[in-house]
């Protein structure tokens, strides 16, 4: 009989824990770079294993340019965030396991807050992974670009100082014991593990719940209750990326919220935004985000393009989502809406803080012409008129692939590469 040991499987992924060990550097223009071709930059597919390519990137998050220092390159946006005028708290200090946040010193005597809900997936203080692993770097693929721009702006007609910007964390909600920190649930998968082929951890309660953060809507609940409490006055606004969205809508939907922040809601903006409202049923919750919100959506349409009313837009395939809809210019990712429509969104809500009475006016939305031809005569055309339709031999597809990939090898180094590397991407 065979014995297997458990020292027979093979390791976990490993990395080292700083940039330069991973193969890279910050560059002049903030953008992450390889240190052998500083043309190219941070490279995810490096295995064929995919939980390799994870681990890679998982490190890469938390590496740093001196490996004394751990997590930098999270710390090194952190670190950023407080030098423009935030500071990091734990959102429930008296907890073992914490959930930090961002927000201004400056929380208890200004009067305007704008409290920003990140997507669900992403690190504190980060805005979308692909902007500062690529092209743009660190600032603007983070929340250090929004802080900038809202520092240029006044609290309100009577208080010239900047708003108090405060930066909630819907990702990070899971605590990692070994490390004694929160992570997002999507980076607990990615944390080592004791061989390559073990399928992941169970999550428990006990363990990885964090209290106060145990949901993202009662993440929000405790933002509200423990944190802008300590301002009675000051009115509020709200960025919303992604899902957050439908937490907003959650939270206010409820009578009890309504009725304890409602009043003190100034503007709202809802950044990538797909959720119905026409179930609401708080009217006056309804009535605030068709005179005092806005949308930014996935769209082909230029920056800042009119897309649809309250109502929705039958003609572009858009639903009721309560609030006026612009298009971002962003046409794929929702986590890069914030970056390509931050100058004319945060001008939104700076005219709303500076305009007593702000109600969104009326306006004419982008439409698409109606087709030529009806579903009813498409099924009346003979079938060679119709386009054509094929289907690709899976294996074919990926030989032709390869083969290009190939060829490219060849064009950039002159000779042939080599098989292994052969179904790498160049």
């Amino acid at each position: 009989m065979f014995r297997r040991h458990w020292s027979g499987l093979p390791k976990d992924g490993s990395f080292p824990k700083d940039l330069a060990g991973l193969g890279y550097f910050v560059n002049d223009q903030d953008e992450v770079r390889s240190i052998k071709d500083p043309d190219y930059y941070f490279k995810f597919h490096i295995n064929k294993n995919s939980r390799v390519n994870d681990r890679q990137r998982f490190q890469l998050q938390r590496a740093c340019q001196q490996a004394e220092m751990p997590n930098a390159m999270e710390d090194a946006i952190h670190e950023r965030l407080e030098k423009e005028g935030l500071k990091k708290f734990q959102l429930l200090p008296g907890n073992k396991k914490q959930c930090p946040i961002f927000f201004s010193p400056s929380i208890a005597k200004t009067e305007r807050i704008v409290v920003i809900f990140g997507e669900h997936h992403q690190d504190l203080g980060f805005i979308a992974g692909r902007v500062i692993n690529g092209p743009g770097g660190l600032a603007k693929g983070s929340m250090i670009s929004v802080v900038q721009a809202l520092a240029k702006q006044p609290a309100s007609p009577n208080d010239p100082e900047p708003p108090c910007v405060l930066l909630a964390n819907m990702g990070q909600r899971y605590w990692w014991p070994e490390e004694q920190r929160a992570i997002t649930i999507e980076d607990s998968a990615d944390i080592p593990l004791p061989s390559l082929v073990h399928s992941g951890r169970q999550y428990s309660k006990g363990l990885n719940e964090i209290p106060g953060s145990e949901t993202t809507i009662a993440h929000m609940t405790t933002i509200f209750n423990k944190v802008l409490d300590v301002n009675k006055n000051a009115s509020i606004d709200i960025i919303a990326i992604g899902q957050s969205c439908e937490v907003v809508l959650e939270f206010f939907e409820n009578t009890k919220n309504w009725a304890q922040w409602g009043h003190r809601l100034g503007g709202m903006l809802l950044m990538g935004t797909v959720f119905r409202v026409d179930s609401l049923a708080n009217a006056e919750f309804k009535d605030l985000l068709a005179k005092r919100a806005r949308g930014y959506l996935i769209s082909d349409e230029l920056l800042d393009t009119p897309l649809a009313m309250p109502g929705g837009n039958p003609s572009l395939l858009i639903d009721p989502l309560g609030c006026p809809c612009f298009s971002s210019g962003e046409n794929q990712y929702t986590e890069l809406i914030l970056i390509k429509a931050l100058e004319p969104a945060l001008a939104y809500l700076q005219e709303i803080a500076l305009t007593p009475g702000f109600v969104n006016p009326d306006m004419a939305v982008a439409e698409r012409l109606a087709t030529d031809i009806t579903d009813e005569q498409w099924s009346e055309l003979p079938d060679e008129v119709r386009p054509e339709i094929r289907t690709i031999d899976t294996e074919w597809m990926e030989e032709e692939v390869k083969t290009l990939r190939r060829w490219k090898y060849f064009e950039k180094h002159g000779v042939a590469p080599p098989e292994e590397d052969s179904d790498d991407e160049d």
